[in-house]
């Protein structure tokens, strides 16, 4: 099992709602944002702040915040690592 963060992870080649083993229908559209992205922290922040404003609930909210600590601390230990989204062009 691969970890996605706290509300998904990876089995047998399927993803996963962790809280109730639901299989996420591989018809609908994901978004994946990596920690060396650059602009992923402000995005992270920017969807935390809409998010308090919209009153989503203390679970979405402090899976969000751990989150942004565990991208936090990803660019302050491989700072070589951060790169601007798509820079790379699928290499």
């Amino acid at each position: 099992m691969r970890k996605i963060d706290s509300k998904f992870h990876i089995e047998n080649d399927e993803i996963i709602k962790t809280s109730n083993n639901s299989v996420v229908s591989k018809d609908e559209p994901l978004f994946l944002v990596r920690a060396r992205d650059y602009l992923a922290l402000n995005l992270l922040r920017y969807y935390a702040k809409i998010s308090g404003a919209d009153s989503c609930n203390d679970y979405h909210m402090h899976g969000l915040s751990k989150t942004i600590e565990e991208f936090e601390e990803f660019k302050i230990k491989n700072p070589e690592k951060m790169k601007q989204p798509g820079v790379t062009r699928g290499l």
